[in-house]
């Protein structure tokens, strides 16, 4: 649910530094982008756990056995998702750049 709550906020309060006008990959929308690719990776999940969930051992669940294809391939794709969110932002706050020393 938070994530829809950022990405709303990001479409009603342009961020700082951020331009609608240019895309997605554009380095003051990089924190758009990664809620968005966050928000995308948080519906696979959700969407995995509702297929496999046993529900407390109701007769009708999971709807799809774990070992399934729809199962674990929204899984692999909701971890990707994190994952590539995770270098989104490190993109934007420079989180690779060795070279400058802490404070």
């Amino acid at each position: 649910f938070g994530n829809v709550v950022s990405c709303l906020d990001f479409y009603l309060h342009t961020p700082p530094g951020a331009d609608k006008k240019e895309g997605w990959l554009y380095h003051g929308n990089l924190p758009v982008t990664g809620m968005w690719v966050y928000q995308a990776a948080t519906w696979f999940l959700v969407a995995s756990n509702a297929m496999a969930c046993s529900f407390n051992g109701a007769s009708w669940a999971p709807l799809v056995p774990i070992a399934n294809a729809p199962v674990y391939l929204c899984q692999f794709a909701g971890g990707f998702l994190l994952l590539l969110g995770s270098v989104i932002y490190g993109a934007w706050c420079n989180a690779c750049n060795l070279s400058n020393p802490p404070l």
